[in-house]
């Protein structure tokens, strides 16, 4: 097993403290336990892992029927609707 030695600024000292408190572990648990998980996590997206992060929503758009083209169009227009909406502009394709 090894052991570091690592600075950390305040404010991450603090969010990991605030972190260990919430979990009712100590620092250094933590610490390790978020290393370990960003060291073992695959950055690459499976589809496993992609319906780790999106849940409900992955499972929906299974169900629907929609090709991940459509999926993007759609994703598309929402995006542009949505910037409009906050400018207080009608979007309209």
């Amino acid at each position: 097993m090894m052991t570091l030695s690592i600075p950390l600024t305040p404010k991450a000292e603090a969010a990991l403290r605030q972190r260990a408190a919430a979990t009712g572990k100590d620092p250094a648990t933590v610490a390790e336990e978020l290393l370990t998980r960003a060291l073992t996590q695959t950055t690459e997206l499976t589809l496993e892992r992609l319906e780790e992060i999106s849940g409900q929503s992955y499972r929906n758009f299974l169900a629907s029927g929609m090709t991940d083209e459509q999926l993007g169009e759609e994703l598309e227009r929402i995006k542009h609707e949505d910037r409009a909406r906050k400018r207080g502009i009608t979007f309209s394709e």
